[in-house]
């Protein structure tokens, strides 16, 4: 596996499985509306040249966040390889740290950052219902039937 910045030759493709799995390419993360066409990109491809996983980031303000992440084939180090990739573009940048926030359903999500290194560092109570003011179509109910109502932020601070 290999990772690098994204290129025309993935560009839909990633677009297209980011939409699917966010209900579009505008993701709402802490009162703000980010769209991913717009942001940088780094993408896991197999040797086939098979697209394994993206990891779409912004860096503002001597900070860099992780806006959206996934790995298409699960449990195979693609997220890991990814998050690595990341903290090595802000290290590079001068970043203090690197963050992102997730909701209150996700817990595998929970239990992979903060094996990778990131700790808890803020809870959003009741973010999600300002958050569907901005994007209405996030769902009501999240993974495993749990509402979705909270944001939790995770970080690692450089």
């Amino acid at each position: 596996m290999v990772i690098v910045n994204i290129g025309k030759d993935y560009k839909e493709e990633v677009e297209n499985i980011a939409s699917a799995r966010w209900g579009g390419t505008k993701l709402a993360v802490h009162r703000q509306l980010f769209d991913l066409r717009y942001l940088p990109c780094l993408i896991a491809i197999s040797e086939q040249r098979e697209l394994l996983g993206y990891c779409y980031y912004r860096i503002a303000d001597n900070e860099c966040e992780i806006i959206a992440i996934e790995s298409v084939n699960p449990n195979i180090g693609v997220g890991s390889s990814l998050i690595a990739r990341v903290i090595k573009i802000a290290i590079e940048g001068k970043c203090k740290r690197v963050y992102l926030a997730t909701t209150n359903d996700n817990t595998h999500a929970f239990r992979f950052y903060q094996r990778r290194g990131f700790i808890l560092n803020a809870v959003r109570l009741n973010e999600l219902d300002y958050l569907r003011k901005i994007k209405p179509t996030i769902p009501i109910i999240g993974e495993d039937d749990i509402p979705l109502k909270h944001e939790f932020e995770f970080e690692i601070v450089l």
